[in-house]
C-alpha cells in the first residue's frame, strides 16, 4: 500500500471518528422505544428502518421486531417505519403513552416488483442510479441469458458470441469492469475477453438491479462501470409450503425449459429447493438455419435458513451446468475461407436443424456455496459472508481430436466479508467492512494446446467505510476505500519453457453523492472514482480462441519496421503495469406527477490507461492467414444520457418511451473506440384488458429501432491485407474487418393472463421476422441475428 493512500485513509478516520464524537456531545436526552409487528399474523417484523420525520436518527428493529431511538432532543414527534414489502406509515408520538406497538401491514402492489432487498446496497447508494428489473420480466424469459435480460434498462446492452454467449455492458464498459454480485457474493468465473457469459440461472433468480455509477468503494474493483445485483430466494420465515412449477417453450430453436421449486418457513427455520432444465436446438435466421447455435443447461439450488434471538444464519448451494454450441461457420480452414465468410452474405455452413451441439462449443461447470450469518445488536447489524466457488470450464474447437478440448480451466474462488452497519451515530448512519478475496486458475493438461493463459493466483484485502447525512429533503453520502491486490503467474511457452512473474498494485477510491428532493423532482449527483488491474488475459493472452489470434499486452511488440512480434514474453521492464483509473460522475433528475414519470440520467467518465481487444491484420498460421487481435490501452471518454418516460394514457392503457445515447472516443490518439453499444430508441406499450381478484388479461407491443453506430472504426478487408493493397503496423489507426451494420427496427408483442394460480404468457420476438446484424455480436462477421420467435410461458402457484 503506497504512502498516497495511508495519508488518505488516515485523515479520512480522523474526520470520522472526529465528527462522531461531536455529534455524540449533544445534549438531548428523551429515548423511545417499541416493537413493530404485522397486522395479519402478529410476528414480529425484523429490519424496519425507523425514522424520525425531518432529522436523521433513527433505528432498525431487531429479530424480535424491537426498536429503540436514543438521545431524543423533544418528547413529541413523528416516526417512520418502512421496510421492504410492506406499507411505509408515519406514527406520532407525544412522549406521555407507553411503549408503542406498530402494526404493518404487507404491500401487494410493491411485491410485483423487484427490489434490492438488502439493507446494504439501498442504504448507501441512493445517490447512485439504481434500475431494477420487475418480475414479469424474469418469468416470461427465462430461458434467456443475463445480459438479454438487463438490455431492457436504458443504458445497458450486451456483448454477444452468437445466441448464447452475452455479457452485460453499462455505458459502454464491459468483462472485468462490470461486477456481477451473486447473493451478496462476487461472482467468480472466466471473466475475460467477450467469449464467457456469467453461468446465472434466471429461474433461481427472485431480484435483479443494475447500479449504473462507478461502485467500487462499496464492492471493490472490477466495478468501474457498474454492479449487476442478483438475488435469490429470501427464505422468508412464517410461510407454509409453497412452490410453483414452471415451463415454456420456443418456436426459434424448437425446444424450452421446465423449472420447479418448494419453499416453507416456519418459526425458526426455513428451506428452499429448485431446479430446471433448458435444451435449444439451432436457432435460425429469417433465411437459413444457424447451424451449431443449439444449448443445454441444468441447474439445481437450495438453501437453509435458522433464525435465532439476534440473527440469522444461512446456507445455500446452486449449481449451472451449460453446453453452449458456437455458430459452426465462424470456424474457417484457411485464409481463402476466412475471406470467403466475411465477403458472403449467408454463412458458408448451412445445415438441416439438429438438436446436437458439437465443436466449436464450451461446456462449463459452475458450483456457489455460501455461508453467512448476521447479528443485531444494539449499535447496529453485523454480517459475515463466506462465497466459494469452482468453476469448471472446457472449450471445445473444430480439429482432429476434437473430444479433447483446447482449452481446459479450473477456477476456484474464496470471498470472506466483514461488515457492521451502525444504524445512527448523532447524523450519520453507515457502514464499515473488511474484505478477502483470493482467486486461483489452473489449467488441466492433455489439450495438447499452448495454454491460452497461464496459471495464477490472486489475492486482495479491501477495507471500505460509508457515511450518510440526512437532513430535511436532502442527503449526503461520502465513501472510501483502499484495496491491496498480488498476482503470481506461471505458465508454459509453445516449447515448453516455463515462466513465471509476481507483480502487486493498490489503490484507494473515493465516492461521493447527494440527494436532492423538492416538489414533485427528486435530484442525485454522485462522483466516484475507481480502478482495476489488467485481468491476467489482458496481459498474457497468447494464441487461437474462436475464430482469431489474441496476444495480451505482454505477449507481443513491434520490431523496427513497426510489425507485430510474438516471440517474446514481456515484464515490467519491458512494459509498465499501470492500473485503469476511472472517474465516473453521474446526474440523474426524476419527475413524478403520478400519470407521468420522467426519469434522466447524464454521465461523463473518464478512464486513464484504458485496455481494450482490437484487430492488428492478419497473421500466418498452419490454417493459413487468421485474423490477429492485441490488447492495447489508451485513456478514453465515454459520456451518454438515458431518458425513460412513463405515462398512464388512461387506468388501463401504460407507456414506456426509453432512449439511450453514447459517444466514447479514444481521447490520445482522437479516434473511435471500438465494439460500443450504438444509441436507440423504442417504446411499450400495455393494456389490460380486464383486471379482477383472481383474473386479469393484459396485452403489450413493444417496438426498438436501433441506430447504425457511425462511431465505428473504419473497416479493413483482409482481402486487401492479403494482397498487400493496405499495410498494417503500429501506428495503423483502429479498424474493423467489416464496417458496422446498418440501423434496424425490431417489433414485439405479447399477451398475458392469470387465473387463480396460473399464469401464463404468449410472446413474440421480431415479429416481422427482420434480417439484421447486431454490432455487438462477434457473428455479425458472418450471420444475421435470431429471426422471429414465439415464446410460451405457463406458471403454476401452489
Amino acid at each position: 500500500m503506497n504512502y498516497k493512500l495511508g495519508v488518505a485513509l488516515l485523515i479520512f478516520w480522523s474526520l470520522y471518528f472526529s465528527a462522531i464524537g461531536i455529534a455524540q456531545q449533544q445534549n438531548c436526552i428523551y429515548t423511545v422505544e417499541g416493537r413493530v409487528l404485522d397486522v395479519e399474523n402478529r410476528q414480529p417484523i425484523p429490519f424496519v428502518t425507523v425514522r424520525l420525520l425531518g432529522e436523521s436518527k433513527g433505528a432498525v428493529t431487531d429479530a424480535e421486531g424491537y426498536f429503540q431511538v436514543r438521545h431524543l432532543c423533544e418528547k413529541e414527534f413523528n416516526l417512520r417505519f418502512s421496510c421492504v414489502g410492506y406499507k411505509p406509515i408515519v406514527h406520532h408520538h407525544d412522549g406521555h403513552h407507553a411503549m408503542p406497538t406498530i402494526y404493518m401491514a404487507t404491500d401487494v402492489s410493491q411485491l410485483e416488483t423487484v427490489v434490492i432487498e438488502s439493507e446494504g446496497e439501498e442504504l448507501f447508494f441512493e445517490s447512485a442510479t439504481i434500475d431494477k428489473i420487475d418480475s414479469r420480466s424474469l418469468a416470461i424469459r427465462p430461458a434467456s441469458s443475463l445480459g438479454e435480460v438487463l438490455s431492457e434498462i436504458e443504458g445497458v446492452s450486451f456483448v454477444a458470441i452468437g445466441s448464447n454467449v452475452q455479457l452485460p455492458i453499462i455505458h459502454g464498459l464491459y468483462g472485468n469492469r462490470i461486477l456481477i454480485v451473486n447473493n451478496g457474493v462476487r461472482h467468480g468465473f472466466q471473466n475475460w475477453g467477450v467469449e464467457h457469459a456469467p453461468e446465472i440461472d434466471l429461474n433461481n433468480v427472485e431480484k435483479v438491479a443494475v447500479l449504473k455509477g462507478a461502485a467500487a468503494v462499496r464492492f471493490g474493483p472490477e466495478a468501474m462501470g457498474g454492479v449487476v445485483l442478483v438475488e435469490g430466494n429470501g427464505m422468508e420465515l412464517s410461510t407454509p409450503l409453497s412452490g410453483m412449477i414452471k415451463t415454456g417453450l420456443e418456436s426459434n430453436g424448437r425446444g424450452g425449459y421446465t423449472a420447479a421449486n418448494i419453499q416453507y418457513g416456519g418459526d425458526r427455520w426455513s428451506y428452499h429447493l429448485g431446479g430446471g432444465y433448458t435444451r435449444l436446438g439451432d436457432r435460425h435466421a429469417p433465411d437459413y438455419s444457424l447451424t451449431n447455435s443449439g444449448k443445454e443447461e441444468v441447474a439445481v439450488n437450495a438453501g437453509v435458513r435458522f433464525h435465532f434471538r439476534d440473527g440469522d444464519a444461512r446456507l445455500s448451494y446452486s449449481l449451472v451446468d451449460q453446453k453452449l454450441a458456437i455458430l459452426r461457420t465462424s470456424i474457417f480452414g484457411n485464409g481463402e475461407d476466412l475471406i470467403r465468410a466475411l465477403d458472403a452474405e449467408e454463412p458458408l455452413i448451412i445445415q438441416d436443424f439438429s438438436y446436437e451441439i458439437k465443436p466449436p462449443y464450451q461446456s462449463t461447470a459452475h458450483h456457489f456455496l455460501k455461508a453467512e450469518a448476521d447479528w443485531n445488536r444494539p449499535g447496529g447489524v453485523w454480517h459475515l459472508i463466506w462465497g466459494g466457488q469452482w468453476n469448471a470450464r472446457k472449450e471445445f474447437d473444430v480439429r482432429r481430436n476434437a473430444e479433447r478440448p483446447v482449452i481446459d480451466l479450473e477456477l476456484w474462488t474464496n470471498d470472506l466479508q466483514l461488515e457492521w452497519e451502525h444504524v445512527t451515530w448523532g447524523p450519520f448512519e453507515g457502514a464499515f467492512g473488511v474484505q478477502l478475496f483470493m482467486q486461483d486458475n489452473d489449467n488441466n493438461p492433455g489439450t495438447g494446446t499452448t495454454p491460452f493463459i497461464p496459471n495464477y493466483n490472486t489475492n486482495r484485502g479491501s477495507v471500505f467505510v460509508i457515511e450518510t447525512l440526512e437532513r430535511p429533503h436532502i442527503r449526503y453520502e461520502l465513501g472510501v476505500r483502499g484495496d491491496y491486490e498480488v498476482t503470481s503467474v506461471r505458465g508454459r511457452e509453445t516449447n515448453q519453457d516455463t515462466f513465471s512473474n509476481e507483480y502487486s498494485l493498490g489503490n484507494a477510491t473515493l465516492s461521493f453523492g447527494v440527494v436532492k428532493s423538492f416538489m414533485d423532482w427528486e435530484f442525485r449527483s454522485n462522483f466516484g472514482t475507481a480502478w482495476r488491474a489488467p485481468n491476467v488475459a489482458e496481459l498474457y493472452s497468447f494464441g487461437q480462441t474462436g475464430y482469431k489470434l489474441s496476444y495480451g499486452l505482454w505477449r507481443y511488440q513491434f520490431n523496427e519496421d513497426g510489425q507485430l512480434q510474438t516471440n517474446k514474453i514481456l515484464t515490467e521492464e519491458d512494459e509498465a503495469l499501470l492500473p485503469e483509473k476511472g472517474y465516473k460522475w453521474m446526474n440523474e433528475l426524476k419527475w413524478d406527477k403520478g400519470i407521468h414519470q420522467l426519469n434522466i440520467s447524464a454521465y461523463l467518465n473518464l478512464i486513464e490507461n484504458f485496455v481494450y481487444e482490437r484487430p492488428i491484420g492478419l497473421t500466418s498460421t498452419v490454417r493459413g492467414p487468421m485474423p490477429a487481435f492485441i490488447y492495447d490501452r489508451n485513456d478514453a471518454l465515454f459520456t451518454g444520457v438515458d431518458v425513460t418516460w412513463k405515462t398512464s394514457w388512461s387506468p388501463k392503457l401504460e407507456g414506456v418511451l426509453g432512449a439511450s445515447y453514447l459517444w466514447s472516443r479514444n481521447i490520445d490518439k482522437d479516434e473511435p473506440l471500438i465494439n460500443q453499444p450504438p444509441n436507440y430508441l423504442r417504446y411499450d406499450l400495455s393494456y389490460k384488458v380486464w383486471t379482477t381478484e383472481k383474473a386479469q388479461l393484459i396485452l403489450g407491443a413493444d417496438a426498438q429501432y436501433t441506430f447504425r453506430q457511425y462511431h465505428a472504426p473504419q473497416e479493413v478487408n483482409p482481402e486487401d491485407i492479403v494482397n498487400g493493397v493496405v499495410e498494417i503496423n503500429e501506428d495503423t489507426p483502429i479498424f474493423d474487418f467489416r464496417e458496422a451494420p446498418d440501423g434496424y427496427f425490431l417489433l414485439g408483442g405479447s399477451i398475458n393472463g392469470t387465473w387463480k394460480n396460473w399464469t401464463g404468457q404468449l410472446s413474440v420476438y421480431n415479429a416481422l421476422n427482420k434480417s439484421y446484424r447486431n454490432y455487438l455480436n462477434e457473428m455479425r462477421y458472418f450471420a444475421d441475428e435470431v429471426g422471429r420467435n414465439l415464446v410460451l410461458n405457463i406458471n403454476y402457484k401452489f
